[in-house]
């Protein structure tokens, strides 16, 4: 049978259309404190390290410069989004990249997860060829589901995106987990 005359096959034989199931069951409300506090308590379960500062009165950029001295000081690749002219560098993809530094457009409370698209991102491998990620979230960009957060993203406005829930890990080998195996080393998420 010819490739043209299976794919003629499979055209005609599409199954009727099914309406979406109701959802409305997910979506509940949340205090902002529990929001918050469960989003850190499953993103630490992520084997994400969480700091939160949205109280803090030191600038951003003031902060995360210290911030990636004192705890990334072997960091000498960044791959940075926001800026930081400490910590700017040309990318040679080619090498590794010690350090991701991205703000994310939305949190989920109930995975730890954060969400870059193609505007943040602009190298799509460089959350997976780095050594570790260091994402910020404003706390007005956390919402309580994965429900919520696909409602917020408009997916066909983007060429590639990606929800990052702590660093890379896999225990497909002899049920053993290996952190970094595929990506990250380590997450570290900074709640502004």
């Amino acid at each position: 049978m010819s490739k043209s005359t299976i794919l003629k096959r499979i055209k005609l034989n599409k199954p009727q259309m099914v309406s979406l199931p109701d959802i409305s069951v997910f979506q509940h409300v949340v205090s902002k404190e529990n929001l918050i506090a469960d989003f850190i308590k499953i993103s630490t379960l992520n084997m994400s390290n969480v700091v939160n500062i949205r109280n803090s009165e030191i600038p951003l950029k003031v902060y995360l410069k210290d911030f990636i001295t004192e705890h990334f000081p072997k960091a000498i690749s960044f791959y940075n989004t926001l800026n930081l002219e400490d910590h700017s560098a040309e990318i040679d993809f080619c090498q590794n990249i010690d350090l991701f530094i991205a703000e994310a457009k939305l949190g989920v409370a109930e995975n730890g997860c954060l969400w870059l698209d193609d505007s943040i991102i602009k190298q799509r491998i460089s959350t997976f060829a780095c050594e570790h990620t260091l994402l910020i979230i404003d706390h007005r960009n956390i919402v309580p589901t994965m429900h919520q957060a696909y409602q917020k993203t408009n997916i066909s406005k983007t060429g590639f995106s990606v929800f990052i829930a702590g660093p890379s890990k896999t225990a497909d080998i002899e049920q053993s987990l290996v952190v970094g195996a595929q990506g990250a080393l380590s997450n570290t998420v900074i709640i502004i």
